[in-house]
């Protein structure tokens, strides 16, 4: 007959005090549990020592379970070591017992590796090399000794002395000997003094009888010669000579040949090239010299042709934006800068609606009454209604077909329309301060509000 001892759930157990020495059996978390009296659920039969008293032999069964395996002594093992957790060693550190041993790292390094005497641990042998090395920046006290080496050569100073994307030296110094490229062909031939290069970059003074160069930057002395021997730039004569058949300059003129249209600056470019003629002669024209048209169509004008958005991907432009401006300023000596005083500028009419081949325009004339650190301007505009705005803000909309701000001075006769009083009339909007000349009645008429009056 078997022997049973008291047993239940893992719950029902936490609610009994068992006596001492009894027994009790959880049936859901399988643990069995010994009472001592006072505590409650009892005691854990399998955590109750502290130590074992003799050595534990596991018969070929595995010791699992969940908790730390806190062990003073030393740990020696026969077979293999495996842990899924992290690994952390204290004092010093011994892999392998030989040189047949290996150590395979499959993980990466996330810390400095650092030897403990300076200038005395090695990396690899002469036997036993590295394949390849990869790193950020190599820093060798003693000798490099290698097969070839594909790197860029910086002096103290940062200064790139070989760059080895381009193949650039830039070096001083002397050099003795032939130089050979890494396909073994001629560098620079010392019987000759050849150089055969991608790029030379050089600090001080290249003498050579003649310099074969896609490109040259820097400064410049002696005769330019092009591929058919003509010379280009005069070194004896100080003189340029540019014919390509295209550009020329003869004499003072400059030609173009078969162009019609000369480019300067670049779509690119975020801040545009400032283009200056100087003349110390207030006296000396600048002309813009061209053959009489028949027509404004068919005539040289000087053109401001925007581009809305950028120069490389425009889009349609909005009222109100300008294409360009004509401005006059003075040096002022007290601000060192340039004041503007007086601009014609050319503007998208923003009282009116851009359309597809549509581009409504407004012309305006602005005068500077202020200072140039606090403008006061006064604008002349003609929109594309043909309204004349007088004395107005630059962003003022005439009223009229004539609208001045202020008094207005005639010199000569004002002729008021001539209509009859059918005409008059029939006009579509009418305000107060009209006045006409009515033909039917052969009287000068004032509209006051409500009704037209005769003024004589």
């Amino acid at each position: 007959m078997a022997l049973k001892l008291r047993r239940g759930t893992d719950s029902q157990r936490g609610l009994i005090t068992p006596a001492d020495g009894e027994l009790i059996y959880t049936t859901d978390t399988k643990k069995l549990f010994i009472g001592d009296g006072a505590t409650a659920g009892g005691n854990p039969v399998d955590t109750a020592g502290s130590a074992l008293g003799s050595n534990l032999d596991l018969n070929n069964y595995s010791l699992t379970g969940t908790g730390n395996v806190n062990i003073t002594g030393n740990i020696t093992a026969t077979g293999n070591i495996t842990a899924d957790g992290n690994l952390t060693l204290g004092g010093n550190l011994t892999v392998g017992d030989a040189t047949s041993d290996t150590l395979n790292l499959t993980a990466k390094v996330e810390s400095h590796i650092l030897p403990d005497v300076d200038s005395a641990r090695n990396i690899g042998s002469s036997v036993l090399r590295w394949g390849a090395g990869y790193f950020g920046a190599l820093h060798v006290t003693d000798d490099i000794n290698a097969g070839s080496v594909n790197a860029n050569i910086v002096a103290d100073d940062s200064t790139v002395v070989l760059n080895k994307a381009t193949g650039a030296i830039n070096a001083s110094g002397t050099f003795k000997g032939d130089v050979n490229a890494t396909d073994n062909t001629s560098f620079f031939n010392a019987t000759s003094k050849a150089v055969n290069a991608g790029a030379i970059t050089a600090t001080g003074t290249i003498s050579a009888p003649v310099i074969n160069a896609e490109a040259f930057t820097g400064n410049f002395k002696g005769t330019i010669v092009g591929d058919d021997s003509t010379v280009l730039v005069d070194a004896v004569n100080s003189r340029v000579n540019l014919n390509n058949g295209v550009v020329s300059f003869v004499e003072n003129q400059l030609e173009l040949n078969n162009v019609t249209e000369v480019k300067l600056g670049k779509t690119t470019d975020s801040a545009g090239p400032t283009f200056k003629i100087t003349s110390a002669d207030a006296s000396a024209p600048i002309n813009f010299v061209n053959k009489a048209g028949t027509s404004v169509n068919n005539t040289s004008k000087l053109t401001f042709s925007a581009y809305h958005g950028s120069l490389v991907t425009p889009v349609d432009p909005t009222a109100g934006d300008w294409n360009g401006a004509l401005t006059a300023q003075s040096w002022d000596t007290n601000t060192s800068a340039f004041i503007p005083s007086a601009v014609m500028a050319f503007q998208v009419d923003p009282d009116e609606t851009v359309a597809s081949d549509q581009v409504k325009g407004k012309l305006l004339f602005i005068s500077n009454a202020g200072t140039g650190s606090s403008p006061v301007l006064k604008a002349m505009s003609f929109d594309a209604k043909g309204r004349l705005k007088v004395n107005g803000a630059p962003g003022d909309v005439a009223g009229a077909n004539l609208d001045v701000v202020g008094d207005a001075i005639f010199s000569s006769t004002v002729k008021f329309a001539n209509l009859t009083t059918t005409q008059r009339d029939g006009l579509s909007s009418v305000s107060a301060g009209m006045v006409i000349y009515n033909t039917t009645l052969s009287k000068l008429q004032l509209r006051t509000g409500v009704a037209w009056v005769d003024l004589n």
